[in-house]
């Protein structure tokens, strides 16, 4: 089941595109902002935030694709068929998306890095000389996937449209930024708190995977194909 989605993914020039745009752009960018004069703190900053969006951006659109591909081509109908579990046909999906979308997020911190040393003219670690930095780029982008790639899959089990599944995906990222835009919660970013926000996080992202999993069912997936 793996190696069928990951040659899929492979196969697929679009998969590709978004994946190669979304490196190598968000990449680059950090390095342009800096030619302009950015602030050193706003630089660095500006690394974090694009190495997260990049592995973002690449988990919305890969998830539901690979599911509304399936459903668009009717080989969905085809694996349900099969004595293959629902959690083999769903786990592989989901695991495809994440892993696509996490090493998106690590070829960015390479491009970045290329990029401030070959366009910048000095070599720097930039935002991973500090342990906030690394936490932020190296941790959270492999939650986010597996947040995402769990809720994108299951979004295009109900969304045929696969623009319209990215961007319920995308709009299910300000479930976890509520406490913030409320105010509910207020960002510190020191190890200790950003350790125990990741951990909340984690722990929720496990629950979602568990819970819907255990939701999942053969009959309801052949419902939803119906509709």
């Amino acid at each position: 089941m793996l190696w069928k989605e990951a040659a899929e993914f492979v196969g697929n020039r679009r998969f590709l595109r978004v994946f190669a745009i979304a490196v190598l752009l968000l990449g680059l960018l950090p390095t342009l902002e800096a030619h302009k004069g950015a602030a050193t703190g706003a630089a660095l900053l500006l690394d974090v935030i694009y190495v997260v969006l990049s592995g973002v951006i690449v988990v919305a659109q890969t998830a539901p694709d690979l599911v509304v591909r399936e459903r668009s081509g009717r080989t969905l109908e085809y694996l349900l068929a099969t004595r293959l579990p629902e959690a083999a046909i769903f786990g592989g999906k989901i695991l495809i998306a994440a892993t696509v979308g996490y090493l998106s997020a690590m070829l960015t911190v390479a491009v970045q890095l290329l990029s401030h040393g070959l366009l910048g003219g000095a070599w720097t670690w930039s935002f991973l000389a500090l342990p906030q930095g690394r936490l932020i780029a190296l941790v959270l982008p492999l939650v986010l996937a597996v947040y995402l790639s769990t809720v994108g899959t299951f979004v295009a089990l109900r969304v045929g449209d696969q623009r319209s599944a990215y961007m319920v995906t995308m709009l299910s990222l300000v479930v976890l930024a509520l406490p913030f835009l409320l105010r509910l919660v207020t960002i510190h970013v020191t190890m200790p708190w950003l350790w125990e926000a990741l951990g909340v996080l984690a722990a929720v992202v496990a629950v979602l995977v568990v819970v819907g999993f255990r939701l999942l069912r053969r009959e309801m997936l052949v419902l939803y194909l119906q509709e």
